[in-house]
């Protein structure tokens, strides 16, 4: 199948287009030659069809060219009738106007006077009419129909509107204010009477009238004062100290929110703006409690109730709100415009707002009555271990738990404090860490002599069971960091489109009041996650201190490792074959004399011994190095080891594709490392070399560098140098002092051990 459609593209290549066609010949069974011809053929029976379809094309146009011709003469005839009757049309409208411009100008003057002297008419009789009114409005208070009066008061506020420019405008208004007084001072039982007792028709008549009279914010005032009495005495009715705050304030919320729902049914019948003036109510009423709210909050959870911590306590006192908040914003699902509840919703809300700015200190208390419960000594070196790695996953679900309560009890407002209570937790876990490893080091004999022979293995068992705990630690470490950037993504919408008259229902912003400083913290651990694209590093410091510690438990397993041969190499400067003139019958001057070839020297018993060792590591060192334990494996992945290879560590971090070493691998290296580094020190530390002892200890030498070799390790420089050295006699030992390749600092310190008899 061929694509045609590029012969149309402006950028078209012939070269390009062939090169694609013979490239997408798949067929190996059909030759390329005979492909092209395929193509060849089928390009030209495209042209054929390309030619035709022009032809065609070219054949209609000729045909239909006279009767276009024809249309266009037709409109060109039209165009030409239009335009020379539009400038008859323009001629009439410029004639009408120099004929009527004068008579134009004097209508609209005409029309002006008449409008003056019509406003001048309505003065007049408006202030005949304030002045028949304020003749007979004492008649009519006597009479104590308040219907009567309320007419009268309105027309009289009609004049005096459009009485506002003459001289005693203000005694005139002043007195129509006194004349509304006496007509609220007259209603105000009835209107009082009819709101306790919800009497629709009256109610709705005693609005109309305040309305008439502009006086519709008195008669919403009075409204708020007789049912914000009812609010207040349901709250000091509740005011029991023998029940809980939470049951009273549970019951206060409920009583509230059926108030609401009789009071929003009745209103919407009475006042034009039911949810402004029940929202003015609920507010006022809140703010108006006796004893105060946030004071009876402060009380309870500062001092605990039942028990239970003062962070629970808050948590079941908050939730007892947000459910008030939900009930109230079903009641007004269907509400179009809500935002006058803004106000309410505020008042609910800001009594909390103290504790809530308190939460990370309230949370930090509680996390660290947790730790206490967490322990970590034992009589036993393995009880200890065993407490450590239960203790890991506790500490981590305390965390959870609290990145939990954080969400419920702030909407995600608190979760910059809780970082920071999280980053402190864990600094006290982790402090308490160290001196345990301390306290096993002591038990194992670290300290001292090291551990006994035999309990080696044990020992180390129990030590890179602490490693593993360390590879769970950070393993957890990055799920908890995850469920927390989670919890940032999932709060974003709300963080950031916060509760205003917009959005009454949305996350109630504290900080913004209370604590500026956070909320500029919260925005920006939003940025810094956002950015990081879901993900970003918020634990760094709880994650560094963890591979700090990793790093000691490390070190602690190498030590148990290392032991046994720190020990043998530590003798190596005080054996006896070194001492001229002393020696075993196998060193006698017949074993080893200044005829007998150095390659008959057999290696000591010291050397044998650290080598037998040596090649049984990595048998021993297999079962603690599985890659089917992923918390091992993510320990032993980050973990320093004593003695680093510093070529290895530079070509693993300048070039990414390169292989990871194998766990074992790495500690075996470092095995072979240090013993080599202690083994160089150690010779140096020998008070004299006889020819025949540096032969001696070039055997010992080698012998080591060919174990090293069977476990795929390379023998150190210094280690290859020192071989060199000893077997070299005095003739070629002076030839090494000029010799690059061969440190001088150590040609120095063997020259002065050899000592040639």
């Amino acid at each position: 199948k061929m694509d045609f459609s590029k012969f149309s593209d402006s950028d078209f290549g012939v070269k390009e287009w062939v090169n694609a066609a013979l490239r997408a010949h798949k067929d190996k069974q059909i030759p390329v030659d005979a492909h092209a011809s395929t193509l060849v053929m089928k390009l030209q029976l495209f042209i054929q069809e390309v030619n035709n379809a022009l032809e065609e094309t070219s054949l209609q146009v000729v045909q239909n060219m006279p009767r276009v011709l024809r249309d266009v003469e037709a409109v060109r005839q039209e165009a030409s009738l239009l335009k020379e009757q539009m400038l008859i049309v323009k001629e009439d409208i410029k004639r009408v106007e120099s004929e009527t411009a004068q008579s134009m100008q004097r209508l609209v003057e005409l029309d002006a006077v008449k409008t003056r002297m019509q406003e001048s008419q309505n003065a007049l009789q408006e202030a005949d009419n304030w002045t028949t009114l304020s003749a007979d409005v004492e008649w009519v208070f006597s009479t104590q129909d308040v219907h009567k009066i309320a007419e009268k008061l309105g027309g009289m506020q009609q004049s005096l509107n459009v009485l506002h420019d003459v001289p005693d405008f203000q005694e005139r208004k002043k007195l129509l204010e006194s004349l509304k007084n006496r007509l609220e001072a007259l209603l105000s039982p009835m209107l009082v009477e009819a709101f306790n007792s919800h009497a629709l028709d009256e109610a709705q008549q005693y609005v109309k009238i305040f309305s008439d009279i502009e006086r519709y914010p008195q008669i919403r005032n009075y409204y708020i004062g007789c049912h914000k009495t009812g609010i207040l005495q349901i709250w000091s009715s509740l005011q029991d100290p023998g029940k809980p705050l939470l049951e009273r304030l549970s019951s206060f919320y409920d009583e509230l929110l059926a108030k609401w729902h009789a009071e929003y049914s009745w209103c919407s019948q009475v006042f034009p703006d039911p949810i402004l003036l029940l929202s003015s109510l609920f507010s006022q009423s809140l703010s108006s409690l006796t004893p105060p709210l946030a004071r009876c909050l402060q009380d309870v959870v500062q001092g605990g109730s039942g028990g239970s911590s003062p962070l629970a306590t808050l948590m079941d006192l908050r939730q007892a709100a947000l459910r008030f908040v939900k009930g109230l914003e079903r009641a007004l699902a269907n509400i179009t415009d809500s935002s006058p509840l803004y106000p309410l919703l505020e008042s609910v809300h800001t009594p909390y707002c103290q504790l809530l700015v308190q939460y990370p200190t309230v949370e930090g208390q509680l996390m660290t009555e947790r730790l206490k419960e967490v322990r970590l000594t034992a009589p036993t070196m393995e009880d200890i271990v065993a407490l450590i790695s239960d203790s890991v996953p506790k500490v981590f679900t305390h965390a959870s738990e609290a990145l939990e309560r954080c969400s419920q009890l702030t909407e995600g407002w608190g979760l910059c404090g809780l970082l920071g209570t999280l980053e402190s937790y864990f600094s006290q876990y982790l402090s308490k860490l160290p001196r345990t490893i301390q306290s096993l080091r002591e038990g194992c004999g670290l300290e001292e002599e090291g551990p006994e022979k035999g309990e080696e293995w044990t020992h180390l068992q129990m030590a890179f069971r602490f490693i593993q705990c360390c590879g769970e630690m950070l393993l957890r470490t990055d799920a908890l960091n995850s469920q927390l950037c989670l919890a940032v993504v999932t709060r974003t919408p709300s963080l950031r489109s916060p509760a205003s008259e917009e959005n009454p229902f949305g996350s109630f912003d504290y900080l913004a009041v209370y604590h500026p400083e956070q909320r500029t913290a919260v925005m920006e651990l939003l940025a810094a996650v956002e950015k990081g694209g879901g993900e970003w590093p918020l634990l760094v410091s709880v994650t560094n201190r963890i591979h700090s510690l990793n790093e000691q438990v490390h070190t602690f397993a190498f030590d148990l490792l290392f032991a046994q041969l720190k020990q043998k190499l530590a003798d190596v400067p005080q054996l006896r074959v070194w001492e001229t003139g002393v020696m075993s019958p196998l060193e006698s001057p017949r074993a080893i004399t200044d005829d007998l070839p150095s390659f008959s020297l057999s290696p000591l018993p010291y050397i044998t011994e650290i080598g037998d060792y040596l090649l049984t590591l990595p048998q021993q060192l297999e079962p603690f190095t599985s890659p089917d334990n992923p918390a091992l494996v993510a320990a032993l992945k980050t973990g320093r080891l004593p003695y680093p290879d510093t070529e290895v560590t530079e070509v693993v971090e300048g070039e990414e594709g390169e292989m990871e070493e194998h766990p074992s691998d790495a500690w075996l290296g470092a095995i072979a490392r240090g013993t080599m580094d202690t083994y160089a020190k150690n010779i140096l530390q020998i008070p004299s070399l006889p020819l025949q002892a540096a032969l001696q200890l070039a055997t010992d030498i080698a012998y080591l560098c060919n174990v090293l070799a069977a476990l795929g390790q390379s023998p150190s420089q210094q280690l290859s140098q020192l071989e060199a050295l000893c077997r070299a006699d005095q003739q070629q030992l002076l030839k090494y002092e000029d010799d690059k390749s061969i440190s001088r600092q150590l040609f120095q310190a063997v020259f002065k051990l050899r000592t040639w008899q």
